[in-house]
């Protein structure tokens, strides 16, 4: 409990310049309300006002995405000028229950990339909005089983960048999952900076007819966002060595089915097929309640692993239901 308490203490004081991920996702929260509406596509002869009430939908849907890209990066000076320290300080707390546990893999010693270890942890995360949408944040990790820590698994993990949950918008975001350490050996580093990922994005939402198609409830909506991933330096299973250039790009939805209740689901494309690692999936997925305002609790399944579009090429004690884990964390704010 000191050990917690310091860390707590520890985390407060450099909440500006070490921060966290959330695991909020305010865009794909937020997406159905503004959903545009449809325009009008029809063979059959339309009146005038008809015609115009069709190009006005048209313009619309076209004003917003405009809107949307344009207003992108935008950092509010004035915003950022008259915050408070605490202001835009969020955070949650979180415990993480795999569904399974296995044998550690057999990467080289120092590795910094590897699969996923089946071990129970605890998370505290930290998120600082800096002005608008540009952020920072941090996770620290506490292993329940300490020699379940593989070398690429870390003490921490950091984000930042500019993300806008509004539909239509760009995000450039960069983030660490490497196996960062606070007490590094003599042969690790506090962080391997060009093994994190740099991530591109536009998110976009589903709109009638396509997802009045796709939905089965009425408040159904579906938010989604596509990615291009560039990561300078990674690690080779085939050749052990680091290598350079790894790309994919990857699409992303969540389907809100009720309330805060929803499944998701994230497919990835590789440039160079050798370059994908029997850790890197061709498809992720999670399911459950999910609500980012603070004071609330979240309970989710995610699975990050190997997942294959054909199993048999997956990777050994990877790729399966149970190698996912469950997630329960409460969010709150300053």
């Amino acid at each position: 409990m000191y050990f917690l308490f310091q860390l707590l203490i520890w985390l407060f004081i450099w909440s500006k310049i070490v921060v966290q991920v959330t695991y909020a996702d305010e865009y794909l929260s937020n997406t159905s309300p503004l959903a545009t509406n449809p325009s009008s596509h029809v063979l059959t002869e339309q009146h005038l006002s008809d015609q115009t009430t069709s190009t006005a939908n048209e313009n619309d849907e076209l004003d917003l995405i405009w809107n949307g890209v344009s207003s992108s990066f935008v950092f509010p000076y004035q915003e950022w000028k008259n915050k408070h320290f605490l202001d835009g300080l969020s955070g949650n707390i979180g415990y993480h229950q795999p569904l399974t546990q296995t044998e550690a893999a057999s990467l080289p010693p120092g590795s910094t990339q590897g699969p996923s270890t089946h071990n129970v942890t605890s998370t505290l995360s930290l998120k600082y909005t800096v002005a608008g949408n540009w952020f920072v944040s941090g996770t620290v990790y506490y292993y329940w089983d300490k020699e379940q820590q593989q070398d690429w698994n870390p003490d921490f993990t950091y984000v930042f960048g500019y993300s806008d949950w509004r539909p239509y918008t760009l995000s450039l975001v960069y983030a660490n999952y490497g196996g960062n350490r606070f007490n590094p050996s003599e042969q690790q580093k506090i962080t391997e900076f060009n093994q994190g990922t740099w991530s591109l994005g536009w998110k976009f939402p589903i709109v009638d007819p396509v997802n009045r198609w796709l939905t089965f409830t009425d408040d159904g909506a579906i938010g989604c966002q596509f990615n291009y991933n560039y990561t300078p330096e990674y690690f080779n299973l085939a050749s052990t060595t680091y290598e350079n250039h790894h790309q994919t790009v990857s699409l992303g939805c969540k389907y809100s089915i009720v309330g805060n209740w929803y499944v998701n689901g994230t497919a990835f494309y590789y440039f160079d097929k050798a370059q994908q690692q029997p850790w890197n999936p061709d498809f992720t997925y999670g399911f459950g309640y999910f609500d980012w305002r603070p004071g609330t609790i979240t309970l989710q399944y995610n699975n990050y692993s190997g997942n294959r579009w054909n199993s048999s090429t997956r990777g050994e004690d990877t790729g399966r239901f149970k190698d996912g884990a469950i997630t329960l964390a409460y969010s709150f704010a300053f």
